[in-house]
């Protein structure tokens, strides 16, 4: 592929540097968890600070992306992609460094604004560069890297505090990935042309913030007061009420930052909806599994991250395995079997107890991310092929903010089954014990485990146990909710066989629907369900020329 001035532009090149970036961004979601004990005991952090350590990330995260996707159309992807590169190192670098909980809250919001400007822009700028043929290959290697970064945070974290590293170095570790990344982005990142669609406007984001945060928020705080309190379902309710004002205000706009018609096309609403829901579980799976390995079990942050290896494995052989399968049976019945196979995950987690073989945890956790595996390429396919080009920024920043907002309910909620049923037990079992030790106890497993006391102790761990397998089963249910959803709205074969690009008819077909899209303005298939992904002419739209 060559640029307007008889560069080559080099695809591969540019993929690297877009995988360097999106690494770096979801490493800074996952590489905390494994520190959130060292956090607890070291800046004296409250269940509700460590959901919100994670959370504050995600849901600026998931609000700015609505912007962060319009704002690469209208003013040119690569510029936002070393603007938002840039920050994220300079934000995540100084939050390593602070010692005070709110603080951290706050920087780590910063972060997840500047994360929203990275994320929609990677996949836009392939969408942008590859050609029909190679871009379903290319969305597969980008999400492969999401996956086996997220999976890799809670090992380099773990690696890091065992070293006696403070607990910000994971942090610090995040930001010169971030730094590598920027400088990749600047040397074989193309430019690409602003189409200059897109409308800025503030009210969907405040009001996706709002919505969000006010979900979130209520059920974060569900920890500390239970879910009949007035405090927990009042905010959740108002959150989700402006988050429907904002859906009815934005399909009513000409030009919607929330495209919620993308979600007439039955295969972007499949996608959306297993990523969305397996966001949930997986997320909220990497909470709850590092308090049981780390506090109940007892293992070291690099033996909790080594145990954690098997997560890693189960990406880079579902990756290709994912590939394999939806070229044979679809994308549909790929993404079907991710999400049976990490409903069959949950159910293993039921059995795991204090002294359960390490073999049962390894095997399941495998099984657990080889089904999200299943689920996160054919899904970023699927969903890709009902966004038209013009608007590929603005698409990809609506399926990622879904995604981001499956991982932060992920954890507020099942944070949330955990500890309030966790403190609602341990509280029955020491009725007779003083009020001190009462209340300890009932904060956290930790605090349990430092009170000393024999009772409290004693009582800690079962209601622990007890509570994970709550949220396991809650888990599980929502997978099973995913899968029903998958196998009962049925995607269009002709759709799904524009996601394969298997064949050089299926590319001649979707190449024609496309240039027939451009030509109208909106998706020529788009009434019969099929979604395609328009592709810019190779030459005269790719440029070399740096911003």
């Amino acid at each position: 592929m060559t640029g307007t001035r008889g560069r080559t532009v080099r695809p591969g090149l540019a993929l690297c540097a877009l995988t360097l970036a999106v690494s770096a961004v979801l490493l800074g979601s996952t590489i905390l968890n494994v520190a959130l004990p060292t956090m607890q005991r070291d800046l004296g952090a409250s269940n509700t600070e460590q959901q919100w350590f994670l959370n504050s990330y995600t849901l600026t995260f998931a609000g700015f992306l609505l912007v962060g996707g319009s704002a690469g159309d209208r003013f040119g992807l690569r510029r936002l992609l070393v603007w938002g590169t840039a920050a994220f190192a300079v934000t995540t670098a100084v939050a390593g460094f602070l010692d005070s909980p709110l603080a951290i809250i706050i920087v780590r919001a910063l972060m997840g604004i500047a994360a929203a400007l990275i994320m929609p822009t990677t996949l836009a700028v392939i969408l942008r560069v590859f050609p029909a043929e190679k871009r379903a290959q290319a969305i597969a290697s980008w999400a492969a890297a999401s996956g086996l970064s997220i999976s890799l945070g809670p090992l380099l974290g773990g690696a890091l505090l065992s070293a006696g590293m403070w607990w910000g170095s994971v942090l610090e570790l995040v930001a010169l990935l971030t730094l590598v990344a920027l400088l990749a982005t600047l040397v074989w990142v193309p430019t690409i042309p602003a189409s200059g669609a897109g409308e800025m406007r503030v009210m969907p984001v405040a009001g996706s913030l709002g919505g969000i945060g006010l979900l979130v928020f209520g059920v974060v705080h569900a920890t500390d007061k239970g879910w009949g309190y007035l405090g927990t379902w009042l905010p959740a309710v108002i959150g989700l009420l402006v988050l429907a004002v904002l859906v009815l205000v934005e399909v009513r706009h000409r030009e919607p930052l929330v495209d919620v018609g993308l979600f007439k096309h039955a295969s972007f609403t499949v996608a959306a909806v297993a990523l969305t829901l397996g966001s949930f579980v997986v997320f909220g799976y990497l909470y709850f599994i590092t308090f049981y390995l780390q506090i109940l079990r007892g293992y070291t942050p690099l033996q909790t991250g080594l145990l954690l290896i098997p997560l890693s494995v189960g990406l880079v052989v579902g990756a290709p395995l994912s590939r394999l399968a939806t070229d044979r049976f679809g994308p549909r019945a790929t993404i079907a079997a991710g999400i049976a196979l990490m409903t069959v995950g949950f159910v293993g987690v039921i059995g795991l107890g204090a002294g359960t073989a390490v073999a049962w945890f390894v095997v399941d956790a495998f099984v657990l991310q080889l089904g999200f595996a299943l689920v996160l390429a054919p899904g970023m396919t699927l969903a890709s092929s009902s966004v038209p080009t013009e608007r590929a920024g603005a698409g990809s920043a609506l399926l990622n903010t879904l995604r981001q907002l499956g991982s932060a309910l992920g954890v507020a909620v099942l944070g949330s089954v955990l500890w309030s049923r966790y403190s609602g037990l341990v509280l029955d079992r020491l009725a007779d014990a003083p009020d001190g030790v009462r209340q300890a106890a009932s904060g956290s497993l930790a605090s349990a485990l430092a009170t000393g006391d024999p009772a409290a102790i004693s009582a800690a761990g079962p209601a622990f146990l007890s509570s994970m397998h709550t949220a396991a089963i809650v888990a599980a249910g929502v997978s099973a909710l995913a899968l029903l959803i998958t196998l009962v709205v049925r995607t269009s074969r002709r759709g799904e066989a524009g996601t394969l690009v298997s064949s050089s008819a299926a590319d001649s077909a979707a190449d024609s629907a496309a240039d027939s899209a451009s030509g109208s303005g909106s998706a020529s298939g788009a009434d019969s369900g099929v979604g395609v992904v328009s592709e810019l002419p190779v030459r005269g739209q790719v440029s070399t020329d740096r911003d």
